[in-house]
């Protein structure tokens, strides 16, 4: 029987939903469409996701054209259906994400820099989600200007239509969320915290890629703690820094929720020196299934790493391995249990992964039967229901 069963918890789970005074912990899962596309193995489809491990499901992405909410491609629309199909055999929320990355970050401004605009984005959305039956809207703004601050503030003002829709059409309402940065210079500069807060239901904040190969020295992309050799302002890049500043600058620790990377962060190391903050020369290898540089699905960092010794940067509770002249920082059973008890000692209200596809959702490289990652993290869904 899979560790990962949870059938003899269904009735539990469903009380828990039911529960407000449990309601507020989370495990959300995002899915990206592109993994469609990958090769071979690589290939995540709508079909490879178990809807039981998951209290939420994210779709990435959506995009925005003449200021309203379209799919990406005309291949997402046939993955809408199915994806919230798989409402039906468990009781989960499902999310449509909409990435605000740079190369529409000029269409993000002129949406949300007049009432009437803005108007039009917000119908077009609740069109969008009502008509394939997502649950809400994530918001993707990970990379703020300073300039844009009150423009996103009053996006999240939209969570106010929803609520407006749901009562006038006599359903739940839409849910809202944003993915945010973890970044503390990026919190100062881009976001009002305790104003977007107010709006928000769950904000995501992307506690990973503190660190990665675009640096010059290796680190692992996301600590749970200050490394000793961190300087300046480097003592804030991590899991619980992060956390604990969006709390303190105003946002309900129930509505936070940390991230976890399925994968790894690989540097070509350029001497003979190993250790955390070692001379590199850049990123990586590819992913053979991935294909970026750098970044290695956890299947690819077990398959990297099969038969090598990891080791453990103590004070900031993650492991990371070398191999000829490879260095890569990833999670492991010992690094996420700790950031999971962290997470629940500390009252936040959930983490998320990111993504579905870059676990070993086969079950045929790191010989951990399928889903070995979100295995890991499913210690959130049942603690949750052993409290009740």
């Amino acid at each position: 029987k899979s560790e990962c069963s949870f059938s003899k918890f269904n009735s539990l789970f469903l009380l828990l939903q039911e529960s407000a005074a449990y309601s507020s912990q989370k495990l959300m899962c995002y899915y990206n469409s592109k993994a469609a596309d990958r090769p071979a193995m690589g290939k995540f489809r709508v079909s490879d996701i178990d809807p039981d491990k998951c209290t939420h499901l994210i779709f990435g992405f959506s995009d925005i054209i003449e200021n309203e909410l379209v799919p990406t491609t005309v291949n997402d629309v046939q993955q809408y259906f199915g994806f919230n199909a798989l409402k039906q055999s468990v009781s989960l929320k499902t999310k449509l994400c909409l990435y605000f990355y740079f190369c529409i970050l000029t269409r993000f401004r002129t949406m949300a820099g007049s009432q009437k605009n803005r108007e039009v984005f917000i119908q077009s959305v609740i069109r969008l989600l009502r008509a394939f039956n997502f649950d809400g809207l994530d918001v993707d703004w990970r990379y703020p200007a300073e300039e844009d601050k009150q423009r996103f503030t009053e996006l999240c003002k939209l969570e106010t239509a929803f609520v407006d829709e749901g009562t006038s059409s006599n359903q739940e309402r839409l849910i809202l969320a944003a993915s945010v940065s973890a970044e503390r210079s990026t919190i100062d500069a881009g976001y009002e915290v305790e104003e977007i807060a107010m709006h928000l239901d769950f904000i995501n904040v992307l506690t990973f890629d503190f660190h990665g190969p675009w640096e010059s020295v290796t680190a692992h992309h996301s600590p749970l703690f200050q490394g000793s050799q961190d300087t300046g302002d480097a003592i804030y890049s991590n899991t619980a820094s992060a956390l604990e500043y969006w709390r303190d600058q105003g946002a309900p620790e129930e509505k936070l929720n940390m991230g976890l990377g399925a994968f790894g962060r690989a540097f070509s190391l350029s001497s003979n020196s190993s250790a955390v903050g070692a001379p590199a020369s850049g990123p990586g290898e590819e992913g053979c299934y991935t294909g970026e540089e750098g970044f290695w699905a956890s299947y690819e960092t077990c398959l990297y790493l099969d038969g090598v010794q990891n080791h453990f940067i103590s004070d900031q509770k993650v492991p990371y391995a070398t191999t000829e002249n490879q260095w890569v920082g990833f999670d492991d059973t010992t690094s996420i249990n700790t950031k999971i008890n962290y997470l629940k000692a500390n009252k936040f209200g959930g983490a998320f992964v990111w993504s579905l596809d870059l676990d070993d959702f086969r079950g045929e490289f790191c010989n951990q039967g399928k889903c070995p990652f979100l295995c890991k993290m499913s210690n959130v869904k049942v603690d949750i229901m052993i409290r009740i």
